[in-house]
């Protein structure tokens, strides 16, 4: 027998299934609230065809298929357990969605997944550079830990580093999960798509190889980037600089999300990109 999925009211009065409520309000808050995705001139049409690529349990789809008329939605979710919460909170969408469970990458493959229940979001195949995250926690303890939970403000600066380490592997206790992984081009043959308006892409950690698995043909397809930019990986200090001159030589006007709610704190940017 099926396992009832938890229900979660927001803010707003919608009722939804969810797998932690952390990230279920914090995505809320991204995509309802603070309208992260559509910025620096970034727009949705009736009839626009969107990739929502680390589409979760589905709030992004959820929300823009209220927001224009007859979208053609296509969802990418590798992990099955939020999959299954993904066509849960998208069965009655007024949009035409197709979702997948799969992630994107490169090449087909399969890949193993680090699967965290308590913070879902952040599940990814490349996990966050440990020692860079607690240092930022450590550095910005204020602006990032003692905002989400006022009541630490109280612990003694020299017992900070210990809390957060304490916090973080009870909050990334991990399971590790198969996933299958296609390419973007891929997906467009399949489904012989001649135009994608938005490409909107949250990959964990994940989006150069997202982007890498675009054939060369395939780019002019694609009109309007809205992403998250992942820098806390090892290796991947200068990944916002690669990824915006990547974008811009492929023809589109690249704007960086300086007035979004991430910062140098915890290495995660947003990035438009817009064909003129």
């Amino acid at each position: 027998m099926k396992k009832k999925m938890k229900q979660l009211t927001l803010p707003n009065g919608e009722i939804i299934s969810y797998i932690d409520k952390l990230t279920a309000l914090d995505v809320y808050n991204e995509v309802y609230i603070e309208n992260e995705y559509f910025r620096h001139g970034l727009t949705l049409n009736d009839n626009d065809v969107v990739f929502d690529i680390g589409a979760n349990i589905g709030l992004f789809s959820r929300y823009i298929a209220t927001k224009a008329t007859n979208l053609h939605i296509y969802t990418f979710e590798p992990v099955p357990m939020i999959f299954d919460v993904l066509q849960e909170n998208l069965k009655n969408s007024p949009a035409i969605i197709k979702n997948y469970n799969i992630g994107l990458a490169e090449k087909e493959e399969i890949a193993t997944i680090h699967y965290f229940p308590r913070v879902s979001a952040d599940s990814a195949i490349i996990k966050f550079d440990w020692d860079l995250k607690v240092n930022n926690y450590h550095q910005y303890f204020k602006e990032t830990v003692a905002k989400a939970y006022p009541y630490v403000k109280v612990i003694p600066k020299f017992l900070r580093r210990s809390f957060i380490k304490v916090g973080l592997k009870r909050l990334y206790k991990e399971k590790l999960i198969p996933c299958e992984l296609r390419t973007v081009s891929d997906i467009i043959k399949e489904n012989n798509l001649e135009t994608i308006n938005l490409m909107k892409i949250d990959a964990e950690n994940y989006e150069t190889q997202v982007l890498k698995g675009l054939n060369h043909s395939d780019w002019d397809k694609i009109q309007q980037i809205s992403m998250e930019v992942h820098e806390h990986i090892v290796g991947g200090e200068n990944l916002l600089n690669n990824l915006s001159e990547m974008l811009e030589s492929k023809g589109y006007s690249v704007k960086r999300g300086s007035d979004n709610r991430y910062s140098l704190k915890i290495g995660v940017y947003m990035l438009y990109a817009k064909r003129p």
